[in-house]
């Protein structure tokens, strides 16, 4: 079954120059991510075991996808018997639903959420909007993308395309919309201050926490959470209902797996050891207890997932959202990720989002955005074959004649002239006699046709050569030299 993912309706060219156009944006992107691939980096360079723990986690996290079905029963089974309550989505919109009937069973008003990937797969925020339903982000880089009404332009930090100075522009807006105190400077300790304070009202207030997962235990039914701030902390054990909405490939058979696994997302994300806290919930809060929700509610989404296993893209369900592939992507740090249009940008986004959806959406992301440079392959910690992959969806692309018309009437035509030594031979030809045309015109705009025509836009006709290396070759035979 095809699942469903909310995209941008710009067509690919006017996403492009809109990033392209966006200088903070490229240096910022820039910066960031080529800092994050260095200290991983360094980290692998001083820990020469990380990469036998990384193998290992490689070949649990595969055996989980195998056994998923069965590993899916058992983690459901061990939620309910400590008095947790799990749904199986279908669909983004069965998964809407659930969350909603909860809130509405409970007289929700206001939610406060950790960062989750899976909510903005299925437009949860949305949804609860359009029923009166408050929500607030409590992740910082959600908050602030929340406030500038965007979606996140990065896997692992949703913020990243925006500079501090436009961080204090919007929290000085925010600010004077609530009459209250703005942040003193644009000063990073400032801006936080102001954030933490906002939020904090928040969390008391809340009736309902939602977060997504990194990891789904089997074994004993727990869900792991992975931050770098602790919201998610105050997220799960402060609202008397807590629904954590997980996609159904997190799933890992037991503690043993887990342990190997956990180190990868900061390992290979951000250079850490660990990400500086770790959640766990194993059951709503008993009569003893001091904190915990009263109820905690799991939907494990599938959302196309399923439909992978036994294909030959079943390793694309290893993703563990490090966004490592991302930090070394030379399209992605020119473009960002708003250009994707999909919630997953990215090389695993140029994957995951065809796939997910059966080509409905976004189809020009395999050929558009990735040069084959084969980094993802080289930085993903669970040895996901992305490239390989993308080459793949190209295939289908073609064979499902999901391009435009006028690119396949530009790649027939160039296989026709360059298929054959005849046929190359009489394009270099005719390129002589149109550059004797065109005089000594170098810019290519308006004379390269079909789907190279923006090539020419930016670039300058390479000079045709008096004469190739075979007429060369033929002239120095004749004349006997």
């Amino acid at each position: 079954m095809a699942g469903q993912l909310p995209f941008d309706e710009r067509p690919w060219p006017e996403r492009r120059d809109a990033a392209l156009q966006n200088q903070t944006m490229r240096h910022t992107i820039g910066f960031v991510t080529r800092r994050f691939t260095l200290v991983k980096q360094e980290v692998y360079r001083a820990n020469p075991d990380i990469e036998a723990s990384r193998t290992v986690a490689v070949g649990q996290k595969r055996k989980a996808i195998h056994d998923l079905p069965e590993l899916l029963e058992r983690f459901r089974t061990q939620v309910e018997e400590h008095g947790g309550h799990t749904y199986l989505a279908a669909r983004a919109e069965d998964a809407v639903d659930i969350a909603l009937n909860i809130a509405r069973t409970n007289q929700v008003k206001s939610v406060i959420k950790s960062k989750s990937m899976v909510t903005e797969e299925i437009e949860l925020n949305q949804a609860f909007g359009k029923e009166g339903i408050a929500v607030r982000e409590t992740d910082l880089g959600e908050y602030i993308i929340q406030l500038a009404h965007e979606k996140p332009s990065h896997i692992l930090a949703p913020a990243v395309h925006r500079n501090r100075h436009q961080v204090a522009d919007l929290f000085q807006e925010d600010a004077a919309q609530k009459k209250i105190a703005p942040p003193h400077s644009d000063d990073i300790e400032d801006l936080t201050r102001y954030a933490r304070e906002r939020l904090r009202q928040e969390f008391l207030q809340a009736d309902m926490g939602v977060t997504g997962g990194n990891f789904l235990v089997a074994e004993t039914g727990t869900l792991v959470l992975i931050t770098n701030e602790g919201n998610a902390d105050m997220v799960t054990s402060l609202p008397p209902v807590l629904v954590s909405i997980v996609g159904v490939e997190k799933m890992v058979e037991n503690w043993t797996s887990l342990q190997e696994i956990i180190q990868q997302p900061a390992m290979s994300g951000i250079g850490r050891h660990l990400s500086s806290y770790t959640t766990m919930i194993h059951a709503p809060k008993s009569s003893g207890s001091a904190e915990g929700p009263e109820q905690w509610h799991v939907i494990l989404v599938d959302n196309g997932r399923m439909a992978l296993r036994g294909t030959k893209f079943e390793d694309v369900l290893s993703c563990i959202r490090c966004g490592a592939c991302l930090n070394v992507c030379p399209v992605f740090r020119e473009v960002g990720g708003h250009a994707y249009g999909s919630v997953y940008p990215g090389p695993i986004g140029i994957v995951e989002t065809p796939l997910l959806t059966d080509f409905q959406i976004l189809p020009e992301l395999p050929s558009k955005l990735c040069t084959l440079c084969h980094a993802c392959q080289e930085a993903c910690p669970m040895d996901i074959s992305l490239p390989q992959h993308i080459v793949s969806l190209r295939h289908i692309v073609i064979k499902r004649h999901l391009n435009s018309g006028m690119v396949g009437w530009t790649l027939k035509t160039w296989a026709r002239f360059w298929g054959t030594a005849s046929g190359y031979r009489r394009s270099i030809s005719l390129a002589r006699v149109m550059q004797r045309f065109y005089g000594k015109r170098r810019n290519a705009s308006g004379l390269i046709p079909g789907m190279f025509a923006g090539w020419g836009q930016t670039r300058e006709i390479p000079q045709v050569a008096p004469q190739t290396f075979h007429e060369w070759w033929q002239d120095r035979n004749q004349k006997g030299e």
